[in-house]
């Protein structure tokens, strides 16, 4: 079978420099996250303060189930994979705050990047950020402010308004590793570039808890693994 030469490799070789090795094959990891039964209702979140410009009321965002079950903001990381591609350093990833909301509710990042802290509304919040027991950050935000975070480690970083928004919240996982995502709406999800292999698979949802499935990701192909959390509330570990 005839190999087919890269850009980089032809450049390379035009050029009389080393060839760069090939890339190892990689597959893409792809499904669904889905809660079993019906979903249980989620009235609005009452608001105490800024009522005139958060409303009096915000939507509930700690377990929102679309069409079908699907279960959206659920973290999904493939765990243990060795000789992928690198962390991607020096990205800003930003939380917002609009409508009395922090925006992105659950977002990933890696080790190394950067997070972007803005105030869109025309109030005072802040941005009280912990990682298990340690405090990472607490910052005031004014009206259009906006300021950047080292992430410097990797874990779950818990974000909470103090200033009496207490409705509000907001997940950060920060990974040291790029194999890895969060739902959408319809509680799917993908994660591409994973080198062939059998992995364990975290999925971690603040409501519903966390679940550990294996899957074996072919090189150059597709793997698909459907999760499903037997019942609202029954949170894993």
């Amino acid at each position: 079978m005839r190999r087919r030469t890269t850009t980089g490799a032809l450049v390379a070789l035009l050029l009389g420099l080393p060839v760069p090795p090939p890339h190892a094959a990689a597959g893409v990891l792809t499904g669904t996250v889905r809660l079993a039964g019906p979903a249980p209702a989620r009235p609005p979140m009452p608001v105490f303060k800024n009522a005139e410009v958060c409303g009096e009321h915000v939507i509930d965002e700690r377990l929102v189930v679309g069409p079908a079950g699907g279960v959206r903001y659920a973290v999904v990381t493939v765990e243990g994979v060795a000789g992928g591609r690198k962390p991607e350093r020096d990205v800003t990833v930003t939380l917002d705050n609009q409508g009395c909301r922090f925006v992105p509710h659950v977002q990933t990042a890696e080790v190394g990047q950067w997070l972007a802290l803005q105030n869109s509304d025309p109030v005072l919040h802040n941005a009280d950020a912990r990682m298990g027991p340690d405090t990472l950050f607490n910052v005031a935000l004014t009206p259009g402010r906006r300021i950047r975070k080292p992430l410097a480690r990797a874990g779950r970083i818990d974000v909470t308004c103090d200033v009496r928004h207490t409705w509000m919240s907001a997940f950060i996982v920060v990974a040291d590793h790029p194999y890895h995502t969060v739902t959408d709406a319809y509680g799917a999800y993908e994660i591409h570039d994973v080198p062939g292999g059998t992995y364990a698979v975290r999925v971690w949802h603040e409501t519903l808890g966390t679940l550990e499935r294996s899957v074996t990701v072919p090189a150059d192909g597709t793997a698909t693994l459907d999760v499903e959390y037997a019942a609202a509330g029954e949170a894993r570990r």
